[in-house]
């Protein structure tokens, strides 16, 4: 368990660097936006992210605990391990949307710098997301959780984020005429 305690910490210790270099990346977006739904678009990406980062900033300090071998016992009846893998079952599904979050602006920051940015942190977290979610249905069954993953519907047809890996962004199609609705001005309808 120790191993694999040591490989998530690298990823998450990774994944949190990628999260920050990606929230730089949207900064400017957003405080730039030619529009009010390009910059609620990306502030929620970025909120959601932000509240990852939060997480994080909780789960990597609780590895280290047990890496130092201050944590007790790998055994459900320690309820310090019981959050352990429940923080760990979060973080899967949140490195899940973390590379859906790198799909969608693909889809958006075309210039070379960002693809190539992008392309590698998504290749990286795609990587990783399949190694936490490997190791982690192990872990829950070793020890006997019941944890049930509230998100494997998400991949009943196998990882559907292996369809987009490669596929070549489709550009929406513009509408004739240009319509500006805010959150504000929908609400009184």
């Amino acid at each position: 368990m120790q191993e694999e305690l040591s490989e998530f910490y690298n990823i998450f210790t990774e994944t949190k660097k990628d999260i920050e270099s990606f929230m730089a990346m949207l900064d400017p977006v957003i405080n730039n936006a030619k529009d009010d739904h390009e910059r609620l678009y990306y502030h929620h990406i970025y909120e959601e992210e932000e509240q990852r980062l939060s997480r994080l900033a909780e789960l990597i300090p609780l590895l280290e605990t047990f890496l130092a071998g201050q944590g007790g016992s790998f055994s459900p009846s320690n309820n310090i391990f019981n959050r352990l893998l429940q923080e760990l079952n979060l973080e899967k599904f949140g490195l899940h949307n973390f590379v859906e979050h790198l799909d969608l602006a693909l889809f958006q920051f075309k210039d070379a710098e960002r693809q190539a940015k992008l392309t590698e942190m998504r290749g990286t977290n795609h990587t990783s997301y399949q190694f936490v979610k490997e190791k982690l249905a192990r872990i829950n069954e070793q020890f006997d959780t019941g944890y049930a993953d509230p998100h494997a519907h998400h991949d009943e047809h196998g990882d559907h984020l292996n369809h987009h890996a490669h596929s070549t962004p489709v550009q929406p199609v513009q509408p004739k005429t240009k319509r500006s609705f805010t959150v504000g001005s929908l609400i009184s309808k």
